[in-house]
């Protein structure tokens, strides 16, 4: 890929020796611990937080220099699973676009060389319809689900959860010829909360109270590893995705900035052929850990795919290492994409870092480590060729990005990308500067207080509250989609879908992969315009959001309010295939291609139905009353049987049992049938008129 061809141009590349055949690891278990800054690991700072992990580098080895290529969860873990970067992934923060793109994921590649694969993440924006699931034969994504506005930092499964699940997956895999285990902590993730006893024993430092929990938990695994007899087979990898701000640069949390505090991020690994107590000095990134593993696994990647990182094997096989003077990139896009600021890039090379901004910075890390004196003015040479070798990833991202069949980012955005647009080393190519972030901190952080109090008065209820926080916000001149989103949805709950609609179509506008705000948008304008407006809303969002199945089924909603149900079969079915286990959209479509007198598709759909959900009462009748239909009375009966087994509240499912049985000849048998359903509906007519239908003497012979 583009990026491994530039490392390698500036001398970055490696070799391994070819004299023996390396050791190669048959298990792999990937542990990423979400948030963890580098210098709360004992290895990397003599902090005593981490005697678990400081073990596993012991006995293995670990990057001195790691960094994250973006602070933010999802397009990190991306990356480490893809091999790629943010920019050539199109996934740039949690949010867009909906689903990872078809780059080979290593969980795939592993699965194709025989793996037995597992993940278990405690986080919902890891959830598998993303296509984090891919590859994996077991994907625990079962975190608890709310329908309340929600801060998406609450939106977790507890670590001790996920790692007895974890766990328990491994044990049963233990004769498995193959092994690819993925764990992902959400510890030490704001909010922090440790459990006892880190609580006690870190009651001013919650951050680093849960920096402990997630090492003994990782301890746990390690334990199960030894237990099971694993370990001496099974490569070990301990990655974080990001750091934590904590206060310093006056960022608490992490995402806006891309200082050391977020983008430093432990890296260890253990197994077969790493050195014991090895360490790598050279800059590394997250996006080496891909070919590094399957060098180490000797697991060859497929025909004509390229990581963009580069292995790290021979080195942590005591061979040849990468140079000192490795480059790494990293970025931030959220200040341009939640705010309209400008974007932040970096390029860290040797001990000097380069962030690209309207007021650029440049560092030395090895004098300077906190980045606390910006020698841009002073080393402009330095700062000036930094700034070139990032101009050529950033050219070839634009080109990326503009000659895509489906952009990842809105066409407004694409012009400013490169912090001031920068491409080359033409000034007179920049386009008018977004503000500089440093400018804005304050500001972000009062937009990011005061979305987290409007979400907590909307998770309350507290509707009016709500909006009135973030009409705060958008008047004091921050223009965040969330902002907008959040407002709209307060009201809608004050019953206000005149005004929502304004304030969904600006979330749309500024984030089109949002499919929240398209579904928001339509809904309000179906309260205040009807459904044809409404579906005109659903056909636009569906443009940027070919793949979202909520979309798909609202188009399929409003079609059926039109009077559309050709439209509305067509809206259904594209939605199947991205709902595989949602059994109501099959049974919506099979009683639609029944009424359009498709019964041989609606069989097709509702046995489909009843086979995702077998418990689903509806389904079931909805089949026996097709299969009657059609006069096929023997099967309808088992499928009303069915029914009436899951769910004997309904009168209908023994009504239609009762009809038929008589359209069989077995009146006798039907009569309960209609008794009980007079019984649960005593004024529904047509049973009583069933049973008038029966012969008093000879009950149906």
């Amino acid at each position: 890929m583009l990026v491994a061809a530039l490392v390698a141009a500036l001398g970055a590349s490696t070799s391994c020796s070819r004299s023996r055949a390396p050791s190669v690891a048959r298990h792999f278990v990937l542990v990423t611990i979400d948030t963890l800054r580098a210098d709360r690991v004992g290895v990397y700072s003599g902090v005593d937080l981490t005697p678990r992990l400081d073990r596993i580098a012991r006995e293995g080895a670990y990057a001195a220099n790691a960094m994250s290529h973006v602070p933010l969860t999802r397009p990190s873990h991306a990356t480490i699973l893809s091999g790629r970067l943010p920019w050539e992934l199109g996934l740039r923060d949690n949010l867009a676009p909906a689903e990872l793109p078809s780059s080979p994921l290593l969980a795939e590649m592993l699965k194709e060389a025989g793996f037995h694969t597992g993940a278990f993440v405690s986080s919902i924006v890891l959830e598998r319809r993303g296509g984090f699931g891919r590859g994996f034969d077991r994907y625990d994504d079962d975190f608890p689900k709310t329908q309340s506005a929600g801060l998406l930092s609450t939106l977790q499964k507890p670590g001790a959860e996920t790692m007895r699940a974890a766990v328990a997956w491994l044990e049963s895999q233990r004769a498995t010829d193959r092994i690819f285990l993925w764990v992902h902590l959400y510890e030490p993730h704001d909010p922090y909360e440790p459990p006892e006893p880190y609580a006690s024993r870190y009651p001013d430092r919650p951050y680093d109270g849960e920096v402990a929990y997630a090492d003994a938990l990782v301890g746990q695994l390690d334990e199960a590893l030894e237990r099971l007899g694993l370990k001496s087979q099974t490569l070990v990898a301990v990655a974080s995705d990001h750091g934590e701000g904590l206060g310093e640069h006056e960022e608490t949390l992490h995402g806006f900035f891309v200082y050391q505090t977020t983008l430093a991020v432990p890296l260890i690994l253990r197994g077969p052929g790493i050195v014991s107590g090895g360490r790598i000095t050279a800059n590394v990134g997250l996006v080496d850990l891909l070919p590094t593993t399957l060098d180490l696994l000797g697991v060859a990647p497929p025909r004509g795919f390229q990581p963009s990182g580069n292995s790290l094997a021979a080195a942590l096989r005591g061979g040849t290492a990468p140079t000192p003077d490795s480059p790494q990139y990293a970025e931030s896009l959220v200040p341009l994409l939640h705010f309209g600021w400008s974007d932040l890039r970096v390029l860290r090379r040797g001990s000097w870092k380069y962030i690209l901004a309207p007021k650029p910075e440049l560092y030395d890390l090895a004098s300077d480590p906190r980045e606390q004196r910006n020698v841009a003015g002073e080393q402009q040479a330095r700062a000036a060729a930094l700034r070139g070798t990032l101009a050529k990833l950033l050219d070839q991202e634009r080109r990326i990005a503009t000659t895509a069949t489906a952009p990842t980012l809105p066409a407004g955005l694409l012009e400013r990308l490169g912090a001031l647009g920068y491409v080359g080393g033409d000034p007179a190519t920049t386009t008018t500067p977004g503000a500089d972030p440093k400018d804005k901190i304050l500001e972000f952080r009062h937009a990011n207080e005061g979305m987290r109090d409007g979400i907590l008065a909307l998770n309350r209820h507290d509707y009016a509250t709500a909006a009135r926080t973030f009409e705060e916000l958008t008047g004091r001149g921050i223009e965040s989609f969330e902002i907008h989103l959040y407002l709209a949805r307060s009201l809608v709950g004050m019953k206000r879908a005149d005004r929502a609609a304004a304030h969904f179509e600006q979330a749309a506008r500024r984030a089109p992969l949002l499919e929240e705000a398209w579904t928001g948008w339509a809904e309000a304008r179906l309260a205040t315009d009807g459904p044809q407006a409404a579906l005109a809303i659903v056909r636009e969002g569906r443009q940027h959001n070919p793949r979202s199945p909520q979309l798909a089924v609202l188009d399929g909603d409003m079609c059926l309010r039109l009077r559309k149900p050709d439209e509305a079969v067509a809206a259904f079915e594209a939605a199947l295939p991205l709902l595989p286990k949602d059994a109501s959209i099959r049974q919506r479509l099979g009683e639609i291609q029944r009424d359009l007198g498709h019964v041989d598709a609606a069989l097709v759909s509702l046995r489909e139905a009843v086979a995702v959900d077998p418990t689903n009462a509806s389904a079931w009748n909805a089949l026996g009353m097709t299969l009657g239909g059609s006069g096929h009375f023997d099967e309808a009966e088992d499928a009303f049987r069915k029914a009436i087994a899951r769910d004997g509240t309904d009168h209908r499912y023994f009504f239609n049992l009762g009809l038929a049985l008589v359209r069989q000849g077995r009146g006798r048998e039907a009569r309960p049938y209609f008794e009980k359903t007079l019984q649960l509906a005593p004024g529904f007519g047509a049973a009583r008129e069933e049973l008038q239908k029966l012969p008093a003497d000879r009950a149906g012979q």
